[in-house]
């Protein structure tokens, strides 16, 4: 049970940890004897550039279980599953410079199609904060806390200017983003009490259907898009400078989606149908149209997603940038959202792997800039300023 979780752990360097060697042909394309090793060149190269993650649930396990965002911890299990993937101090060993925080909320009422996780989650918090909008704010607030007795290491940040000015002056960057609808109980003026508050990016939907949208996981769902409050919530996020966040939306709902937003976007958390077939994975197609619309897509690290290791996640970078262009592909780990990394992927050291893999395939710094964050930067500076 959760309960029974310890609350912090010491430091594990995760980036050297041994994991299972890739396939000759892919050690070969990659320019190393081992997939995981990342050279002087690569290393001096990742450092200048800034690195944004557009999806990290690590403020779930704060308001759980009081996680310490700036003390090391490290995840004891095999394959480093569910959490602990995130703190401040494994962040500047990875040269992670700034994350969109996505806040994991209870919904009031639960559906039926909500996964077990995730009801277990809302019994466990059942109570006068334990949903909708004063957890959305509860939430919110933890990230300021956070900030406020952390100032020269992080900055609690509200457009995109604030967050390069935040890297620059050497403090991790964090932005507010609502993992689904729920959170504002469908009412616009919840949505504005939680503008005010700093969230600045929202996704219409997680694991069950809102007042604004569908999750892409339910079949039932298949023949249904947006509802007429989900296009009124767009157009109200658009007019407040919020970033739209179309990652758990339904393929109707996205064509939706695409047919009423007027700036960039986000799908923060995703990969390659063409390459692992799975429902929260987007087709090629869709990732043309929302390259097309000004989005970027968050190639997400879990197993679910990616099926395999770093390599593997390189292919759907690599295959992303192939379907859309090189301004359309971001990064969007969804580390500490109870996932299991790919082998080589395990915390937020890793992220120089990423730089090391691109730039052995033959992509110019300039690509590799633009997909460890410069193309989620844009999006967020376009949009909230």
């Amino acid at each position: 049970m959760l309960r029974m979780i310890p609350r912090r752990v010491p430091l594990q360097a995760s980036a050297g940890e041994a994991a299972r060697p890739a396939t000759p042909r892919r050690r070969a394309a990659e320019g190393a004897a081992s997939p995981f090793a990342v050279n002087a060149d690569a290393l001096a190269f990742h450092r200048e550039c800034l690195v944004l993650d557009l999806h990290i649930d690590t403020l779930l396990w704060v308001r759980l279980l009081g996680y310490d965002l700036a003390r090391s911890h490290r995840n004891r299990l095999p394959y480093s599953p569910f959490a602990w993937h995130f703190d401040l101090e494994r962040a500047a060993l990875g040269g992670l410079k700034s994350c969109v925080f996505g806040l994991v909320i209870n919904p009031r009422e639960i559906r039926p199609e909500l996964m077990l996780p995730l009801r277990f989650l809302a019994w466990w918090e059942q109570g006068e904060r334990g949903s909708g909008l004063s957890q959305t704010l509860e939430t919110i607030d933890l990230l300021s806390r956070a900030a406020a007795a952390n100032p020269d290491r992080l900055s609690f940040c509200k457009s995109g200017s604030e967050l390069r000015k935040a890297v620059a002056a050497g403090r991790f960057a964090g932005l507010a983003a609502l993992e689904g609808a729920q959170g504002i109980e469908g009412r616009l003026e919840d949505l504005r009490t939680a503008y005010e508050r700093g969230l600045r990016m929202l996704g219409l939907v997680h694991f069950q259907a809102t007042e604004a949208a569908y999750p892409m996981t339910i079949p039932a769902f298949d023949d249904v898009g947006l509802t007429p409050f989900g296009i009124e919530l767009i157009a109200e996020m658009e007019r407040l400078g919020m970033v739209v966040d179309l990652a758990h939306v339904n393929a109707r709902g996205i064509e939706d989606a695409l047919r009423v937003m007027k700036r960039p976007f986000v799908v923060s958390h995703t990969a390659a149908r063409a390459l692992v077939d799975h429902p929260r994975n987007l087709d090629d197609a869709q990732i043309r149209r929302i390259a097309d619309g000004g989005g970027v897509v968050g190639i997400a690290f879990g197993n679910t997603f990616v099926k395999g290791d770093l390599s593997s996640f390189l292919d759907h970078v690599e295959h992303g940038i192939q379907v859309a262009g090189a301004d359309a592909i971001a990064l969007g780990s969804d580390f500490d959202g109870m996932i299991v990394p790919v082998r080589g992927m395990e915390d937020v050291t890793v992220y120089p792997r990423i730089t090391q893999g691109l730039l052995a395939r033959g992509y110019p710094h300039e690509v590799v800039r633009k997909v460890l964050g410069e193309n989620a930067l844009r999006v967020i500076t376009e949009v909230c300023g």
